[in-house]
């Protein structure tokens, strides 16, 4: 995300759900803690090191939340709700730790929170908010560290497989196999580690159904943040993507050779964005409608806010912009908009040739347009701030070289 994201772009940090559930967290482990003071005998001493223990996971999760909750997936009313989201999940996870104190570690149900945490914030967020439930249960019961290893990394793995979710389509079966199976294996070795007897088919009741359990919350939960998040932003994209949207469709009839730029600019954003790796959606929206996005900060706000764009959407238009107005000393922030950025010169320029000669076989130019366009861009030091690869690069000149036959199709 741009360091230099608008002051009016942020999420209004005034809203309770920025410190409220921390202190009813902080009151969630003090209730716990209590309980086990009075109705087990607990030391004064071992009840104290559980307090501050305990107080301290929620207070880091809680600080971390407001320093890192991810602004760039959301607009600023979507972030709110799904930081609501968020806590809501953590403090019945922070509740169910109550349970842990009358059930086997090999039954705790804390995996399937590291994945759900991250789905409705970040794989930073949903690792520290899974680690902070493990630890406060094993504080309460007195666990071994072994225990806490392997729950940590059995959500790890969670985080790891399912997660960056790229593009619309959420596969759920695959990565939830491998989680399952990996909480299986360090439920094992936990088993194996801690008994001093003899196994038993008995021993290895509970790590089955905690399996169980988990692969249901998972599932729910991924479920859940397709429904309520993903599949919404969806039908977004699948409305601005359209060129019956008023825009486009008025410039169709009014402004033909606006409109020619702008989906072919668009095509090639989406070509370049499938084969780096980029969200496709995101650029190809970008490429619809950068042409009418104004180069002043509050009009420019004021556009963004008015079409509801998405906010990966928002983050290129507003580096392209600020590039295009001369804001940012010739530098673009991001791959995304770098490759907006080509994309609309090498269509402009061939446009441009079709213009002062109709019959020209562009066929032969276009190796040198874009060898040119890049070597131009390469000397003013482009590529020092957009994080693009010299992979990047080479992809994005052999997609322009190779479409010599679509080419024909702007004349």
């Amino acid at each position: 995300m741009p360091e230099r994201r608008s002051e009016e772009n942020q999420i209004n940090k005034q809203s309770y759900l920025w410190f409220l559930p921390e202190i009813i967290g902080i009151v969630i482990c003090l209730i716990i803690t209590a309980v086990i003071y009075f109705f087990f005998d607990l030391e004064t001493n071992a009840t104290i090191e559980r307090v501050v223990f305990s107080v301290i996971a929620v207070a880091i999760l809680g600080t971390a939340v407001r320093k890192q909750y991810p602004v760039i997936k959301y607009s600023e009313h979507e972030a709110i709700v799904n930081l609501g989201r968020f806590w809501v999940i953590y403090l019945i996870g922070l509740a169910l730790t109550a349970a842990t104190l009358f059930i086997p570690s090999a039954a705790w149900p804390f995996t399937g929170f590291f994945v759900v945490l991250s789905a409705f914030s970040s794989p930073f967020l949903g690792i520290l908010g899974g680690t902070s439930l493990v630890l406060i249960s094993a504080l309460f019961c007195g666990s071994k560290a072994v225990i806490v290893i392997l729950y940590i990394l059995a959500g790890s793995l969670g985080v790891a497989v399912f997660f960056p979710i790229k593009g619309d389509d959420i596969r759920i079966g695959r990565p939830l196999f491998i989680t399952l199976l990996g909480l299986l294996a360090c439920e094992m070795t936990g088993i194996l580690l801690s008994s001093s007897r003899t196994l038993s088919p008995e021993q290895f009741l509970l790590p089955g159904v905690n399996v169980i359990i988990t692969g249901i919350m998972i599932f729910i939960g991924i479920r859940t943040y397709a429904l309520k998040v993903r599949y919404k932003l969806r039908d977004r994209y699948q409305m601005l993507n359209d060129t019956e949207y008023y825009l486009l469709a008025h410039t169709r009839e009014n402004d033909r050779r606006t409109y020619k730029l702008l989906i072919h600019t668009s095509y090639f954003t989406e070509r370049i964005a499938a084969r780096l790796g980029m969200n496709v959606e995101a650029l190809k929206c970008a490429g619809y409608y950068y042409k009418f996005c104004p180069l002043g900060i509050k009009d420019r706000q004021d556009f963004l806010d008015g079409e509801d764009f998405p906010e990966e959407v928002r983050e290129i238009l507003i580096d392209y912009t600020d590039f295009i107005a001369k804001r940012t000393h010739n530098k673009l922030a991001t791959r995304e908009s770098a490759v907006l950025l080509f994309s609309h010169t090498i269509i402009v320029a061939i446009v441009s040739l079709y213009e002062k000669n109709p019959d020209i076989k562009i066929t032969s130019q276009i190796d040198k347009i874009v060898d040119a366009t890049f070597a131009r861009y390469e000397k003013a030091g482009l590529f020092d701030s957009s994080n693009l690869t010299y992979n990047d690069i080479n992809t994005m000149k052999k997609i322009f070289k190779e479409e010599k036959l679509y080419y024909e199709l702007i004349r």
